[in-house]
């Protein structure tokens, strides 16, 4: 694995990111087809090779948390964190927070994310939910941080929709200056469309999907700016800037 490249890609983008107070710097990362398809809701497609794999572990290093929604959660069970990494890197690297958007709290007590906690493989989850009154939510909120989660509690917008803008807020109050956005595909069409990152890393994959994906993209985006492509394996990674 040539990890000088992946670093020679990746590092560069995060000399100078700008700091702000009101929000972290906010990645969105995801994998797609030729023909602009993610994963459906709910659905688990594995597009990206080996090569690409790793440059999504370094980038997470490269942040101090990573966001996915429940239904990404519960589909790939994920450990978020950073395993494909050089020996010197995996040594040193200090790994990012977990953090999931589960307005109904069905994230289960023994998911990867909660079992690397409680064996010290990895940092506790923070689970947001919003607010709810009723006895199970309760109970749920409770049998989750016994099992050593962090439950954030926060007023829906509307439905059972947790709003973004809001919640990344939250997030930079808790010391997350950087943030790495992984899915699922309602969180990255909300980003984009409300213009909520200011760092794309999309790897492209060499297949064609067709109707057994989302489109990533449903509005017209403005100009991207610094864009920049690299190779990795079979895939084509691009980053780029929103204007």
């Amino acid at each position: 694995m040539d990890y000088t490249a992946v670093k020679e890609f990746l590092d560069p983008l995060y000399q100078h990111v700008p700091s702000s107070c009101s929000k972290p710097y906010i990645t969105l990362t995801f994998a797609q087809s030729l023909d602009g398809k993610i994963a459906k809701r709910g659905q688990q497609l594995i597009l990206s090779g080996k090569e690409s794999l790793a440059m999504t572990h370094r980038l997470r290093i490269l942040h101090d948390g990573i966001l996915v929604g429940i239904g990404t959660a519960l589909v790939d069970d994920p450990q978020l964190n950073a395993r494909y990494l050089s020996p010197n890197d995996l040594a040193s690297a200090k790994q990012p927070r977990p953090i999931i958007l589960d307005p109904s709290l069905r994230l289960p007590c023994d998911c990867k994310l909660i079992r690397n906690c409680q064996e010290n493989k990895g940092m506790q989850p923070w689970i947001i939910t919003i607010l709810k009154e009723e006895l199970e939510h309760k109970k749920r909120k409770a049998q989750l941080e016994e099992a050593g989660a962090k439950v954030f509690t926060v007023k829906a917008d509307g439905g059972d929709h947790i709003p973004l803008p809001f919640v990344f807020s939250l997030l930079a109050t808790l010391g997350i200056k950087r943030l790495m956005i992984e899915g699922g595909a309602r969180i990255i069409q909300s980003c984009l469309a409300d213009r909520l990152c200011d760092q794309l890393i999309i790897t492209i994959a060499p297949k064609f999907i067709g109707n057994d994906g989302l489109d990533a993209v449903q509005e017209e985006l403005n100009q991207l700016n610094n864009i920049k492509y690299q190779v990795m394996g079979k895939d084509i990674v691009l980053s780029a800037t929103l204007s």
